[in-house]
């Protein structure tokens, strides 16, 4: 299995696409949620220190700054760890109470708010650092006040709680992709197998079928794949009854058109050696309708793999250069250049009279599209166990859309079907015969022109 498949299948980019969104969706309201705790603690504690600085001011203004240094100290001996600080210092800057050991230098005049740092704190008779918010406020004989609460226990918290976060997101994060791989592994398993059976029945086999998994609940996928199996059993049968009715209406009309062209054939002249024209005309249609009914049935014969038994060792160069003498005639008439590269021999096990016909109808068309005085191009390279034949010409090709189209029976390309003649079966006959030597055909543009290309197994096809 190749991962690369996994990570392209939707169901992994879904899954982890939807797994990033959630985790996204989850960080923002914890973030929020992250935001708005820290909002209200600092809240509170602004609140906490603003209550307790006045009631210091209110202290200084009744009983000066003697009451507020022992409302300070009754403060500090509450407490082993207490959770306001106090600093209180005389008009030259020099302490007179409280658990903090210096004034900051950043805390200007004033009642202002702030935060410091790093600033020695008194504790139980010894001495800790810190980081504070607080406020300050100058009293009327020119003594300051600074009450402090340093939020180290709340910062503390916010980061495990970011930590923890910030964690858990990525975790879900992996954990999520991980699962997501393993159900894409799991459906890509199940969907490998329905596009495998569908491009085996794209390239011809209307038999295959798409497996369905045996006992498991009734899922989904398996009424899909039931309804899949349905509906191509239906196409193949549509196909099969479209296909022996052509086949039985070229074998039932090709009787009477064979006696009426014979029959036409018996008045075309006159008892004095005159040649009726009409009777000719007549005569022309009739012979086109039979190779057209005649082309047919060789297409449902070879198709049918009646026609093994002419299978035998051959040279396939023989074949291709018999081909191109026999036309030889027909491109120098159009004043064509023929280009023949052949190898001195390839032998197989072909039908010969097949592959004769098949490679006539490929060189017949390149000689009927390629404008006089054209290029016509005739190659077998013979490989080890594959042979490789093109035919190209320099004509106007076969648009890219429609090259698929023209192995089909009847099918005609719109722009030559004024222009030359032809009943639109001579690559199904081509394609016929190749598929039952176990090859393949090819169209692909030659810049300007059409190249078929063409490759065939050396040995017998299988049965």
């Amino acid at each position: 299995m190749n991962p690369n498949r996994i990570f392209r299948a939707s169901l992994f980019r879904y899954t982890l696409n939807y797994l990033v969104g959630v985790s996204v969706a989850v960080f923002v309201v914890l973030a929020i949620g992250y935001a708005s705790l820290t909002f209200s603690y600092f809240r509170d504690m602004n609140a906490l220190i603003g209550a307790e600085t006045r009631e210091l001011e209110a202290r200084f203004a009744t009983e000066g700054a003697r009451g507020v240094s022992l409302v300070i100290a009754d403060r500090i001996q509450a407490s082993g760890f207490p959770r306001l600080f106090y600093l209180l210092v005389d008009a030259e800057g020099q302490k007179v109470a409280g658990n903090l050991s210096r004034w900051p230098e950043r805390l200007g005049q004033g009642e202002e708010w702030l935060g410091f740092d790093r600033t020695l704190a008194e504790i139980s008779g010894g001495e800790q650092e810190f980081d504070f918010v607080g406020a300050s406020t100058r009293f009327a004989d020119g003594s300051r006040l600074l009450v402090a609460r340093h939020y180290k226990d709340i910062s503390e918290f916010l980061r495990i709680t970011l930590t923890v976060l910030v964690q858990g997101m990525l975790a879900t994060i992996v954990l999520g992709a991980v699962w997501a791989a393993i159900l894409a592994l799991i459906l890509e398993r199940r969907i490998g197998a329905i596009n495998d059976s569908i491009a085996g029945i794209l390239s011809g086999d209307l038999s295959q079928r798409i497996p369905v998994a045996r006992g498991g609940d009734d899922d989904d996928f398996k009424r899909l794949i039931v309804n899949l199996n349905h509906m191509l059993d239906r196409i193949a049968q549509l196909m099969e009854d479209l296909k022996q009715l052509s086949d039985n209406i070229a074998h039932d009309l090709r009787t009477p058109l064979t006696r009426l062209r014979n029959r036409l054939a018996s008045i075309e002249f006159d008892g004095q050696g005159g040649r009726n024209e009409a009777v000719a005309a007549l005569l022309q249609e009739s012979d086109e309708l039979l190779a057209t009914f005649n082309a047919l049935l060789r297409i449902a014969q070879i198709e049918s793999g009646n026609r093994r038994s002419g299978f035998a060792a051959t040279d396939l160069a023989t074949i291709m250069r018999d081909v191109c003498e026999f036309y030889e005639p027909l491109a120098a008439d159009k004043d064509q250049q023929v280009s023949v590269v052949l190898p001195p021999s390839c032998p197989g096990v072909f039908d010969r009279d097949l592959l004769f016909q098949a490679f006539a109808n490929l060189l017949d068309n390149a000689i009927k599209y390629a404008p006089a005085g054209g290029h016509i191009e005739v190659r077998l390279d013979a490989g080890t166990d594959v042979a490789t034949i093109s035919v190209a010409d320099n004509g106007p090709g076969v648009p890219a859309a429609e090259r698929d189209k023209v192995f089909q029976r009847f099918y005609r390309v719109e722009a030559s079907r004024s222009g030359h003649p032809g009943n639109g079966l001579g690559l199904s006959l081509v394609q016929a015969v190749i598929n039952l030597h176990g090859g393949g055909v090819q169209l692909r543009d030659n810049a300007p022109g059409l190249r078929v290309s063409v490759w065939l197994p050396r040995a017998a096809a299988p049965a």
